[in-house]
């Protein structure tokens, strides 16, 4: 069964790279300004009927303020925390943040559900879980729907221009000279690992390792050696064709062969090498000069 255009295409975008947020502090303003903006919205519209009928009414919407803050919170700092491997900022997509801020409409139906049950202690806490989470998402889903295809849109566009910008800072092709490289493994007991400029292509960070890739009969090789890429950057400071674009990568610059965009993150794709590297944020093309 073959699926029509129409169904193709949500699937890409849903597949489509997006920035985790990951930053500590902006995630404690986030759930802040989340818990403040439901505090003030309660207040001034009273949907539903909110606090018409009770004391304390002030206190009482406050409470749903304060259950929106913790079930951020807890979306954004303890989930992490728990599935690792699921938010893997490098493979964060559309289709994980929209499950993500489902997730955190779920907890914070939880607390909203448990804050209503504290005071109206004769109503069913699971039907009062599903009123409340029938609620949250009439009220959530458009606008996270639609802030996330603005973001995407707008950080894209951003990215896709940086990448422009940097591919015109790419070096001229390199000219056929002599240079060698020398590389030496943490132990001293180890002979160093020798090849020309032009044949180193990139290293990669792999904790207490660093994997080199390099050419050899213009076929890609590579090996593992006990190093930190902080050490080898320090070794190989004087050339200048070697940059750390990433916190866990060297490229050779004169392997660049193009320099990619999407909402998440740049990429830089080299020579003879299938996967894509990553940019860092403060890699600019003031790098490449």
């Amino acid at each position: 069964m073959k699926l029509g255009k129409k169904a193709v295409v949500p699937i890409q975008w849903l597949n489509t790279p997006y920035p985790l947020l990951q930053n500590a502090r902006y995630k404690w303003l986030f759930a802040l300004l989340s818990g403040l903006f439901v505090f003030v919205f309660l207040i001034v519209f009273e949907p539903f009927g909110a606090g018409q009928l009770i004391s304390y009414k002030y206190v009482f919407l406050a409470g749903f303020g304060v259950s929106v803050f913790l079930g951020v919170a807890t979306t954004y700092f303890i989930l992490p925390k728990l599935f690792r491997e699921f938010f893997n900022p490098e493979k964060w997509t559309i289709a994980k943040e929209i499950l993500l801020q489902f997730g955190c409409i779920l907890i914070i139906s939880a607390f909203n559900s448990l804050h209503n049950y504290n005071w109206w202690r004769d109503i069913d806490l699971y039907q009062n879980f599903f009123i409340f989470l029938k609620i949250t998402i009439s009220i959530g889903i458009f606008p996270i729907i639609g802030l996330i295809f603005f973001k995407e849109r707008t950080l894209s566009k951003r990215n896709i221009e940086r990448a422009r910008l940097l591919s015109n800072q790419l070096p001229p092709p390199a000219v056929e000279e002599t240079i060698t490289v020398q590389i030496q493994e943490e132990s001293v007991k180890e002979s160093p690992i020798v090849m020309q400029l032009t044949e180193f292509v990139y290293a990669q960070s792999e904790g207490n390792y660093i994997t080199i890739y390099y050419l050899n009969d213009n076929t890609l090789r590579h090996k593992l050696i006990r190093l930190s890429l902080k050490q080898l950057e320090i070794q190989l400071e004087n050339f200048s064709q070697i940059k750390r674009c990433h916190r866990s990568y060297l490229v050779n610059t004169q392997h660049i062969s193009s320099i990619d965009g999407n909402a998440r993150s740049l990429t830089i794709q080299l020579d003879n090498v299938a996967t894509s590297i990553p940019v860092s944020r403060s890699f600019s093309k003031a790098d490449f000069k």
